[in-house]
């Protein structure tokens, strides 16, 4: 098993760091810079990272922690795999990188699919497990600032990333095509967090919408997009990217669909997901940006979860993933 490598390019000059397995920072080598890193905010009850602190909107602590876990299950389910760009065990991956990689579950079980590929996670907390596969890392560092590995990624990923970047197209997108070798490959797994509903059965006050719009409001004001799933595609193909395909998965809000006991289980599974995290994905938003009081927060969730929870109501999530391919120098493209 690794060691958990450590570094950010704020610390280390970006053209030093070297992501190889006997070129890493680890905890054991730089106990005082990680001991920095693992340093917290503390806010309301809650712990937030404090390594570029404020730029993340949303807790790194345990609570929070396990429920991402659990929300990971979730989408992995839904969606069947954890990919859909064309690797397989006869043409696989052989550099990854896993954009906001959270407590690094698909980072590792990439690794452990494909262990000859390199598999490097990234994020604002080192939240991620001390044991993992030899060739899975994960770092500290910013990714909305500007990428310097020194090398090119066969495949960059990214799942549930809303309200980390002020532009997606640019800091992420963009930077993805700069940083993938020719014929590499850039997976989008992300969530429209604005609920929907397909028979008219949510009203026009439904809580759980109006509290989207809040957010999707403070985010704006945090310089922060929360709502730009359903653009991805588009901007894949305006960047250059080839063979762009996406699919788009609905998750109910909870167990209204009884059109499979499969779908039934996804949805409360989905309910209680999102029942546990409001207050992490609500308090900070509304109480720094909305002039929200912590109180007054708590007391209006009561109500978002109670109108979530009826089967009445047939609201859903979307969940795009939209993968696409950079093209081989001299390739033509249409854009």
């Amino acid at each position: 098993m690794g060691d958990f490598p450590l570094t950010m390019n704020s610390v280390m000059p970006s053209n030093d760091i070297k992501y190889g397995e006997e070129n890493h920072a680890s905890l054991s080598d730089a106990d005082a810079t990680a001991d920095s890193f693992r340093e917290v905010q503390k806010e309301n009850g809650r712990t937030y990272h404090s390594f570029r602190a404020g730029s993340y909107p949303f807790p790194n602590d345990d609570a929070e922690n396990e429920r991402l876990k659990f929300q990971y299950e979730i989408i992995t389910e839904v969606l069947g795999r954890n990919y859909f760009a064309p690797f397989t065990k006869d043409t696989p991956p052989t550099r990854v990188l896993d954009i906001g990689t959270g407590p690094g579950q698909w980072a590792i079980e990439i690794s452990d699919e494909f262990p000859e590929a390199e598999v490097i996670g990234t994020d604002l907390s080192p939240i991620q497990p001390n044991e993992v596969p030899e060739n899975c890392y994960f770092y500290v560092d910013d990714s909305s600032e500007e990428w310097d590995f020194g090398f090119d990624f066969s495949y960059i990923h990214t799942r549930l990333t809303f309200g980390c970047f002020s532009d997606m197209r640019t800091q992420v997108i963009d930077q993805a095509l700069r940083n993938l070798k020719p014929g590499g490959w850039l997976e989008c797994q992300e969530l429209d967090p604005v609920v929907a509903c397909d028979d008219g059965t949510m009203p026009a006050d439904y809580s759980p919408k109006q509290l989207t719009l809040a957010l999707e409001a403070a985010s704006r004001i945090a310089k922060r997009q929360f709502t730009c799933a359903p653009l991805i595609r588009g901007w894949l193909e305006e960047a250059g990217f080839v063979d762009v395909q996406q699919k788009v998965f609905k998750l109910p809000v909870n167990g209204w669909d009884a059109s499979s006991p499969r779908a039934s289980e996804l949805g409360k599974m989905w309910f209680d997901n999102l029942s546990s995290g409001l207050g992490a994905v609500c308090t900070a938003l509304l109480h720094r940006h909305a002039n929200k009081q912590v109180e007054e927060i708590e007391v209006s969730l009561v109500d978002v979860r109670r109108q979530l929870r009826s089967q009445n109501i047939h609201a859903y999530h979307s969940l795009y993933v939209v993968w696409g391919r950079k093209p081989f120098e001299g390739e033509m493209t249409s854009s």
